[in-house]
């Protein structure tokens, strides 16, 4: 028997305002049985701006990242990502987005080399290994990282970590780069050189990255700063992340697989960098 598609038809006035913004969002929200997860709430990113979303643990930091990439099911509310409807046309709006690092979906895997999580990342994304030598030239040209390519992730210190992991997410060409985490471990005094870098990343597609963290006072002037308020629910992410729904039944087999992102090891991302004293250095 046929089964009517769920999807909802493009909302082509959406589309239209969002015209000149790389994403764009109104009212959107998502709600779980332990109550509201995020939202609403509205924003556009233009493209070269970062958004800075900071909050304290459980207040949906990662769901709304992973929203905002397209890949949260319980997502409601319009979303417009280059031009493309998300809640429509959600395969699509994928192909504009990419993940560098969840919770502990996606994460880096320490033991991994460069040259490793180079193959690796071109594999899960379908990048030509040439094309993607092509782009870590323009990263490095672009933040004047020198790459040691047999240095392993766990060498790394945390700004090396955040940044490595956008860089690798942006192996292929993409409009919106997620990061959950960005400033954990890495001190005070390295945040603005962070955001700095980020920045610069934004540069390589005229994109934009939105970044969790649990202190916002580093970032940069003209950053859309996001605040998410604390709740008593827990593990959010974890509990929407499974093979079944809140209620126990299992996923309608017709709607959209957007939600399934790649366990631990399974979407590793490294991106080596040397430094010096103040923890990069300039390419030369």
């Amino acid at each position: 028997m046929m089964r009517l598609s769920k999807r909802s038809p493009v909302d082509t006035q959406a589309v239209e305002d969002a015209s000149g913004v790389v994403l764009h969002a109104r009212d959107l929200s998502a709600q779980g049985r332990q109550g509201m997860i995020f939202g609403p709430l509205d924003m556009d990113l233009a493209p070269r701006q970062l958004a800075v979303i900071h909050g304290p643990a459980g207040a949906g930091k990662s769901a709304l990242l992973l929203a905002l990439s397209g890949r949260f099911r319980r997502t409601k509310g319009t979303l417009i990502i280059d031009g493309i409807d998300a809640m429509a046309e959600p395969y699509r709006a994928l192909q504009r987005t990419s993940v560098a690092r969840i919770a502990e979906y996606v994460v880096p895997e320490d033991r991994l080399t460069l040259n490793e999580s180079v193959a690796e990342r071109c594999h899960l994304d379908a990048v030509n290994l040439k094309k993607a030598e092509d782009r870590i030239r323009q990263i490095e040209e672009i933040v004047g990282f020198r790459i040691d390519r047999s240095c392993e992730f766990e060498q790394l210190e945390a700004i090396e970590r955040a940044v490595a992991s956008v860089a690798l997410a942006m192996l292929r060409e993409t409009k919106v780069v997620v990061i959950d985490d960005a400033d954990v471990m890495v001190p005070h005094i390295q945040q603005k050189l962070l955001f700095e870098m980020f920045s610069k990343l934004t540069e390589l597609d005229d994109s934009t990255i939105i970044a969790a963290t649990l202190d916002d006072d580093m970032a940069p002037p003209g950053s859309l700063d996001i605040e998410l308020p604390a709740h008593k629910r827990l593990h959010a992410v974890k509990d929407l992340h499974t093979n079944e729904d809140f209620d126990g039944n299992s996923r309608d087999p017709e709607a959209p697989e957007v939600t399934q992102i790649p366990r631990k090891g399974e979407e590793s991302v490294h991106f080596a960098a040397a430094k010096e004293a103040n923890g990069l250095s300039d390419t030369k």
